[in-house]
């Protein structure tokens, strides 16, 4: 059961309200009036000064009334789960305790709702020298580490011995700190199972001076947007930008440990979850009329597969034919949150072109589905938008192929035409990048539908993050190179995913596909994705996976 309350923010209006009753109350005292009036005015501007503070602290203005909720009912463990370790986590005097165990990985009680925008507060108690932690926005799938518990932590470092590693500690004054001091990191932030330090303490010595040895300790985190910053007894500690993660569940750490039956406390866990009620639908816009592809059958589809989501509203855009003059189509781009390429056709009007320019600039969304790779092949801008494409031209002087060889990207300067593929064929996609949020926790290896694998695209390349490859086999008529087939392009201040997968409708019915394209398409639109799960039908390594009803016919 979550129990809400209301917090002790502070009315200032209520103490106006208060101040003119004084001021009619002690109308008739001279002199006693004047000075109740002074005292309230400032006991006024104190409360004032007081509730700005409270909101300050988070840089965010919050409802006064805004309701918290407690993650811990004070008696049961009901809406948490435990992963990994064998640690005990039991129920003593309304607070959560966890004790270590010996020969057991580290532990995590963690909640079973998701959370993606939020404030968490707790207090805690831990035994010296023992290492613990808070998980947020954290994850736990199947096929990542065997579903290793990952995710940005709010470090707990009571330890009490000396600290002579790297990075060292800084003083005030920026000289390095004696080495007999402890490292003293609780409230920095440590991406668990993942890519380590993200935000140590080495260079906020107020905030290492902070966390007290045996004694309850009060810990504020606050995860909006891309920001995530700490507070460790009301004293500033972490703040980080990062945008790897932008959902999932919070968790209390036992770390794995030589000693057993050491303890952790913690009481009074309440959260302010900033996203409920804020859903917000996602505007989507898909461009289509002229393609060499199947564009009337796979609009519907797409159109389907992203308002069944849930996530967005879809309009479509469908150009004048072919050999029909273009200057009417002038699609307001600006009106859209992503924008969903299915064209392959005539030159845009030059006014539509620099509207989708601007728009990217400022912080669009774009996705590139297949063979809009083919569009535009003289459009500088456009390239630089899908970093690599193919036919139309495209040669050395387009820019180099992108290869993936030996575990690193690979620039590919060979001439050659821009664009080929072998006859449709089931193939293996690989993720490459399975940090990403559009990839995470996704399996290494997926069959795709029996479709074109693109090979030889060319382009600019700049900005481009391979998230997936496929090898095209030469048995297939392939190169004998893993071709990119799922990135991430920066633009300005946009955001482009670009998939090669999905030649008609019946490739888009691969549940790899589907995942992609909708966590791709809400990366575009937003630079998060919020819809992290991994559906039980997701193809494996060997055998292709089909949803039925989705065809548009």
């Amino acid at each position: 059961m979550r129990t809400s309350f209301r917090p002790r923010y502070v009315s200032v209006s209520a103490n106006l309200t208060k101040e003119s009753t004084m001021k009619k109350e002690y109308s008739t005292t001279g002199r006693n009036f004047l000075k109740r009036i002074a005292a309230a005015k400032r006991l006024t501007t104190l409360l004032l000064i007081y509730g700005l503070t409270c909101i300050s602290l988070s840089g965010t203005a919050f409802a006064a009334n805004a309701d918290w909720e407690y993650l811990f009912d004070g008696k049961t463990l009901n809406g948490w789960v435990q992963r990994n370790g064998q640690a005990k986590y039991t129920i003593e005097d309304g607070m959560i305790v966890g004790t270590t165990v010996l020969n057991t990985p580290n532990s995590f009680l963690c909640t079973e709702k998701m959370y993606t925008d939020f404030i968490l507060e707790l207090e805690f108690l831990v035994a010296p020298d023992m290492n613990s932690g808070i998980q947020i926005r954290s994850h736990s799938f199947e096929h990542f580490k065997n579903y290793r518990v990952h995710g940005y932590q709010v470090e707990i470092d009571p330890g009490t011995g000396s600290y002579k590693k790297n990075p060292r500690n800084l003083l005030t004054d920026g000289k390095p700190a004696p080495e007999t001091a402890p490292r003293s990191w609780s409230g920095g932030i440590y991406d668990e199972a993942r890519r380590g330090w993200l935000n140590n303490l080495t260079k906020n010595p107020a905030a290492r001076q902070a966390f007290k040895q045996n004694q309850w300790n009060h810990y504020r985190i606050e995860a909006i947007g891309d920001r995530i910053r700490t507070w460790v007894n009301g004293v500033p500690a972490a703040d980080l930008k990062d945008d790897m993660t932008s959902t999932g569940f919070i968790a209390l750490q036992v770390h794995g440990s030589k000693v057993a039956d050491k303890k952790i406390k913690w009481r009074n866990i309440r959260i302010q979850d900033l996203s409920k009620g804020n859903k917000r639908i996602l505007k989507a816009l898909i461009v289509d009329g002229q393609n060499n592809h199947n564009w009337k059958g796979t609009t519907p589809v797409l159109k389907s597969l992203l308002e069944g989501s849930g996530l967005f509203a879809v309009d479509v855009a469908t150009s004048p034919a072919k050999n029909q003059p273009m200057d009417s189509f002038r699609p307001n781009f600006a009106k859209y949150d992503v924008i969903v390429s299915n064209y392959t056709g005539a030159d845009w009007p030059k006014q539509t072109q620099n509207a989708l320019v601007e728009y990217m600039k400022n912080g669009g969304g774009l996705v590139i589905y297949h063979a809009a790779n083919n569009a535009f092949p003289k459009w500088k801008e456009w390239n630089e938008m899908i970093a690599i494409g193919g036919w139309g031209g495209r040669d050395e002087k387009s820019g180099p192929m992108v290869r993936y060889r030996d575990g690193k990207i690979v620039f590919d300067n060979s001439p050659g035409r821009g664009g080929t593929h072998g006859p449709q064929h089931e193939f293996q996609v690989v993720i490459r990048d399975r940090l990403h949020a559009i990839t995470a926790g996704l399996p290494e290896k997926w069959m795709h539908a029996k479709d074109e694998l693109y090979s030889k695209l060319r382009g600019p390349a700049k900005n481009m993050k391979v998230l997936a490859t496929a090898y095209a086999d030469p048995a297939k008529k392939g190169t004998g190179e893993h071709e990119p087939a799922l990135f991430t392009v920066r633009y300005g201040k946009g955001r482009i995913f670009h998939t090669v997968l999905g030649h008609n409708t019946e490739q888009l019915r691969c549940v790899g596909f589907i995942v992609t394209f909708l966590r791709g398409t809400e990366w575009a639109a937003t630079g998060r994705v919020t819809r992290m799960e991994v559906p039980a039908d997701f193809p494996t390594a060997e055998e292709v996976s089909l949803r039925v009803g989705l065809s548009a016919n």
